[in-house]
């Protein structure tokens, strides 16, 4: 744990401002009022726990926030949603600090359904803009992660993904309104224009692009941004992979990515081993109840269940009848060369989905579900939690198989699982070593955050980078991107300086300290 802790009594003055400007509701200070805005699957004691939670409800109440931040010199960690479960929720890196929540502000504000865009605010949830498309009326369809509780925009400023075809959700954003920490309000792309009429359909301005430095960053508060929906195609075909062994693993990455880099699959799949495909249906106790590491025998019998394997992928073809029937065909060919594979579709009218049960349907077809939170009750069944460890890498044969067998061993040697859900782009992947554990048991829990710490530098000399991390790494991942002594972090802090000169947003986030921070390392 990050030893940066406010002194007790710090907030105090800085409480009351903000009780005045954002009336005392929506500063929450009792402990049980502030339970769901840190990190869900802490290990016991002082964790990165906010002193206070801030609620406000408009871009205004925002600018108060930061002015009374910058008054008084306290910290405020921002989330839009606080759901990013896996990587620390909504906790602050300074443990005793402003949470800034954006719950509140959870309108959507525009639907263009002849451009297929729509405006929101960052408390928009992908649950809350799913159902405002269908009370509209509306037939477009949008993009959704695995958990639909999260916020749109949260997801896409972290990098998150769906699985449709405008599943990279920050690659399909128009448009963003970001106020900065002294509390000045930014649009970007033409929005910097004072009439745009193109904000939401041309990403771009004359001039620099600004809107990737808000990403993973602490250089403003976005309130507002442009996401992308699509037509319904009219035929949605969701697919299933089955390879019943390890040895042709990284041959099957191999036949892939021609498939993905030339648009034959439509959408982002996933790929997942034994272990994470069980976790969806069963806890562990159902398999096998050693405290060692799964056994390879008790993996095989898993991969023998119908519709399972040594590993599976889900996938989605969708467009034309006749453009899905080639492609469909297209695949199936691939694969087939693969020995030990097998692959399955089923057929839909995607203007006219029918009620999905099976969370995979849904979620590739941009329904928003909570189902698939079952994979993180693994152990410890309603008190089961997770830590992502996530790589970014090509789609290789050779760096699926060396993550694989780095992650494997680091979390056998600790007694947990190899749990893996690997996301699929259009040319790489996102090795997401799902690092599950039972947050009752202590030992277990800090083993877990151990063993992900100790994945870091080693994934790091065979070229794989972490894509987001969680907050007990984040200094650790900043540190590993260490081209030309860190030039990118060295950049990060210059900028963080001129626009955040009293290091009050976000301090750590990303491993971008302020002066004052780094003055006191």
């Amino acid at each position: 744990m990050d030893d940066k802790t406010l002194p007790p009594g710090s907030l105090d003055q800085a409480v009351r401002a903000m009780e005045a400007a954002l009336g005392s509701e929506n500063v929450l200070t009792q402990p049980a009022a502030m339970a769901d805005y840190g990190d869900p699957f802490a290990p016991p004691g002082e964790w990165y726990r906010p002193g206070a939670v801030l609620l406000p409800g408009s871009v205004e109440e925002v600018q108060a926030v930061l002015r009374i931040a910058n008054e008084h010199g306290t910290p405020v960690w921002t989330s839009s949603q606080g759901r990013n479960k896996g990587y620390g929720g909504g906790a602050p890196r300074v443990s005793g600090s402003f949470a800034l929540s954006l719950r509140r502000m959870n309108r959507v504000l525009e639907v263009d359904e002849e451009n297929c865009m729509a405006l929101v605010e960052p408390g928009v949830r992908f649950f809350d803009l799913y159902d405002h498309l269908r009370a509209s009326g509306s037939k477009l369809w949008m993009s959704v992660p695995d958990l639909g509780g999260g916020s749109v925009i949260g997801n896409a400023l972290e990098h998150g993904v769906g699985y449709t075809p405008i599943g990279d959700h920050f690659g399909q954003h128009c448009g963003m309104e970001v106020v900065l920490p002294n509390g000045d309000i930014l649009r970007t792309g033409m929005g910097g224009m004072s009439n745009p009429h193109n904000w939401l359909v041309y990403p771009h301005s004359a001039g620099p692009s600004w809107d990737g430095i808000f990403t993973q960053s602490n250089y403003g508060i976005v309130t507002k941004m442009g996401v992308a929906l699509m037509h319904a195609p009219e035929v949605y075909a969701p697919g299933w992979f089955m390879l019943d062994n390890e040895e042709h693993y990284g041959t099957f990455l191999e036949v892939l990515r021609p498939l993905m880099i030339d648009g034959t699959i439509s959408n982002q799949p996933m790929i997942i081993n034994a272990v994470c495909a069980a976790s969806a249906f069963w806890g562990r106790e159902e398999w096998y109840t050693g405290n060692d590491p799964i056994p390879e025998e008790v993996i095989d019998r898993i991969a023998g269940t119908p519709g399972f394997g040594r590993w599976v992928m889900r996938f989605a073809v969708m467009g034309d009848e006749p453009v899905v029937r080639h492609n469909r065909a297209k695949i199936e060919a691939a694969f087939a060369t693969i020995p030990g594979a097998s692959v399955m579709f089923e057929e839909f009218d995607g203007r006219n989905l029918p009620e999905f049960e099976n969370p995979h349907h849904r979620v590739q077809a941009g329904i928003p579900s909570m189902a698939l939170d079952r994979m993180t009750r693994w152990y410890g069944g309603e008190d089961g939690g997770h830590i992502g460890f996530s790589c970014a890498m090509p789609i290789a044969g050779k760096d699926g198989c060396a993550i694989r067998d780095l992650t494997r061993g680091v979390l056998n040697e600790r007694g947990l699982d190899y749990s893996a859900a690997i996301i699929v782009g259009r040319r790489s992947m996102i090795h997401v070593a799902l690092v599950v554990f039972d947050t009752t048991d202590e030992e277990q829990t800090r083993s877990a955050y151990a063993a992900t710490k100790a994945m870091l530098e080693p994934a790091a000399r065979l070229g794989y980078g972490e894509y987001r991390s969680h907050v007990d790494f984040m200094d650790e991942v900043a540190a590993l991107y260490d081209f030309n002594n860190n030039a990118q972090q060295r950049f990060a802090q210059k900028i963080k300086d001129c626009l955040d000169p009293n290091g009050i947003l976000s301090p750590g986030k990303q491993g971008i300290w302020p002066t004052s921070y780094r003055n006191k390392d």
